[in-house]
């Protein structure tokens, strides 16, 4: 892709973030619900943290008093995220709904590019384009994509070129999404050396400390009460099912019993985990390692949604090598078609909501089929690069 065709469609993006800012700021001009975006939970967290009333985020139905409060919607999610990404939504919390939108979401994006142009300068363009989807539903929904993405995507970076350390504090920063970050930890753990993952554990601490000095020691009992509730909510088939990539979602939509889809997602997550050890056990190259432990996060938990397979493009860039060396030209175009899937499934069930819902349809989660189909070609590609 050239650049002036990547410059063309980040303006596009630009236009798309306005749009979005004027849909958080405006809603009763395009009379659309308050809460359309989630980047406004974000910014109601951070108002109740800074208000210190941390702990009601946690509770599902002090939070949503207070949100009905704050904005007349009724749109109901649970907060699971550990205390300490709440503070970081405390300088966000202080402007306009539109603007912290702009800036959350615009620097974040902004980190992302940079991480990407960072690991792999020559494969950026091709990668991004890959994972448009993602980027898209990162810009319409304010999510928090671009931010783990970056932080992948900057472990990975500095423990491939000598800087354990900073390495360590991305890796440390990613823990506000742990159930996505568990299997680069790992990774980490068993590869990236002492000061990597030493300086990741105490950056972790640190936050920890921090998070239980500013709102108390209690708001760890309200986290867990909170995911509690999440994964019964979650059991019982109350999230958007059809916008996630997971192999609970996926079996769980075709009408696979809650519980044998629960087992499947668990028995994945013990495959992408077992993966990541074995390769690193084996002496796979440093980069072949972190590339699983990416992956990995995309099996590790039943809740992952299309905004989070931003995550693929530091996976890619690790694995671009491999793939263009060791898989056919078919291959390759299937591996590209599945990761376009992947995310680009739930933006059409987004795009194409209305139909959908007037013809009382509830899609299946077929995203996970592309994701499946994108993960088996990318460790194929490893393990035939490993064998040369």
């Amino acid at each position: 892709m050239s650049r002036s065709s990547f410059v063309i469609i980040l303006a596009l993006l630009a236009a798309l973030m306005g749009f979005t800012a004027l849909r958080i700021g405006a809603p009763d001009l395009l009379g659309v619900d308050a809460v359309s975006a989630d980047y406004m939970i974000f910014h109601q967290v951070g108002e109740l943290s800074r208000l210190g009333r941390a702990g009601e985020a946690y509770d599902a139905e002090a939070f949503r008093v207070f949100q009905q409060a704050r904005t007349g919607s009724s749109i109901f999610m649970t907060w699971t995220y550990p205390p300490h990404f709440n503070l970081a939504l405390h300088p966000f919390a202080r402007l306009p709904p539109a603007l912290g939108y702009l800036l959350f979401t615009g620097l974040g994006f902004a980190l992302f590019l940079w991480s990407m142009f960072r690991l792999a300068p020559g494969a950026a363009r091709p990668i991004l384009l890959l994972c448009l989807p993602a980027i898209t539903m990162n810009l319409l929904t304010g999510q928090n994509g671009f931010l783990t993405g970056a932080l992948m995507a900057l472990t990975c970076h500095f423990a491939l070129t000598g800087a354990p350390v900073k390495g360590g504090l991305a890796l440390g920063l990613l823990t506000y999404k742990p159930h996505l970050g568990l299997g680069l930890g790992l990774a980490a753990l068993l590869r990236g050396g002492l000061r990597l993952w030493g300086t990741a554990a105490l950056v972790l601490g640190l936050l920890a400390l921090l998070a239980t000095l500013a709102y108390g020691p209690q708001i760890w009992q309200a986290l867990a009460g909170s995911v509690e509730t999440s994964g019964e909510l979650l059991a019982s088939a109350r999230y958007k099912l059809e916008r996630m990539s997971t192999v609970f979602a996926l079996t769980a939509s075709l009408g696979l019993a809650p519980e044998l889809a629960m087992l499947l997602q668990m028995l994945a997550a013990l495959a992408g985990l077992g993966l990541v050890a074995f390769a690193a056990l084996r002496g796979w190259q440093l980069a072949s390692v972190l590339c699983l432990g990416i992956l990995s996060g995309t099996m590790t938990s039943p809740y992952a949604y299309d905004y989070d397979l931003c995550l693929l493009a530091p996976a890619l860039a690790l694995a671009w090598q491999p793939i263009r060396e060791t898989l056919s030209p078919a291959a390759r175009a299937l591996l590209g078609a599945g990761v376009l899937l992947s995310g680009g499934y739930g933006l059409g069930t987004v795009i194409f909501s209305d139909a959908l819902k007037s013809v009382e349809i509830t899609p299946p989660s077929l995203g996970g089929i592309g994701l499946l189909i994108a993960l088996a070609l990318i460790v194929t590609a490893l393990a035939r690069a490993e064998r040369t």
